[in-house]
This record gives C-alpha cells, structure tokens and sequence, in this order.
C-alpha cells in the first residue's frame, strides 16, 4: 500500500515547517549507517507542533485511524547522500516534503525496490505506506546544493 498526496497542507504550514526545520538547528549527521551518513533532526515527537497540532492535521486530512505514532523526526540529505534499502518500525509511515522549491532535475525520489515504483520528490507532498515495505531515499544529485527534507511519522494502528 502506497498513497500519495499532493499539496497536502495549506501553504501557510507547509512553509511553518520548513521555517522550523532549516532555522532551529537540530541537524545532526548521524543518520543512515556508518559507511553512509545522511543528516538527522531527531525527538521532534517533544515539540507540541508536532506532536500535537501536526498529527491531528495528518489524520484528519488522512481520515485515517491510528493509535499512536511511535516517533517523529527528519531526514536531510545532500548530494551523494543516498539512504539504503530498509523497512520502518510501525504499522505506517509517513513522509512528508517540506523543501519549497523542488525541479525534477535534482532527483532525490523515494524508491520502493519491490514492487519497482518511484516516487518523486515534489514540495508540499506526502506519502503513506506500509511500514514494512522495502524502500530507500536517493540523494539529490550534485547540481543541488541544499538539503533533500524528509519529515517521518511512524505510526501504529
């Protein structure tokens, strides 16, 4: 299971978010594993934006049921950061692109390797999927020189 969502929040808070996650300073390159690092903002489930306001938007506009998400943070990556294979802890995840100016050419998708389909990297998106499927982020190529956001609820029904 696969869904896809454009323009997903209303642009005021999709520019909220990624006004917090480029000014805050959370970022930390301790993402990914030890041969392949990539940028991490981690425990954004303590900040009541997220945790409270955000998640109640997310189900609402998902009109979906989820118990409890088990955590929330962000993913950063710059060219040449590609993410490995992996599945994610929690029944759903869901990811959400806060960039604001997104061209194709810069690449950066979201890869699902089992069942062969991509999904591209395009602001104001989101993407709900299975935690258990197989998948990866592929790093925005060299002609970007900023950082690919990713921002992850792991949810539980």
């Amino acid at each position: 299971m696969i869904e896809v969502y454009d323009d997903f929040f209303p642009e005021e808070i999709h520019h909220q978010i990624y006004t917090f996650l480029m000014d805050t300073g959370g970022w930390k390159l301790h993402g990914g594993c030890p041969t392949n690092r990539f940028w991490h903002f981690d425990d954004l489930e303590q900040i009541d934006y997220f945790n409270d306001f955000l998640y109640k938007e997310i189900i609402t506009k998902l009109n979906k049921k989820f118990t409890k998400f088990n955590r929330i943070y962000a993913n950063g990556q710059t060219a040449g950061q590609c993410g490995t294979s992996h599945t994610d802890d929690g029944d759903f995840t869901f990811l959400y692109y806060p960039c604001l100016e997104w061209r194709l050419e810069w690449e950066g998708h979201l890869v699902f390797p089992t069942d062969d389909r991509i999904i591209k990297y395009k602001p104001n998106r989101a993407v709900l999927f299975s935690g258990n499927q197989l998948h990866y982020a592929n790093a925005p190529n060299r002609c970007y020189n900023d950082l690919r956001i990713s921002l992850a609820y792991k949810l539980w029904v």
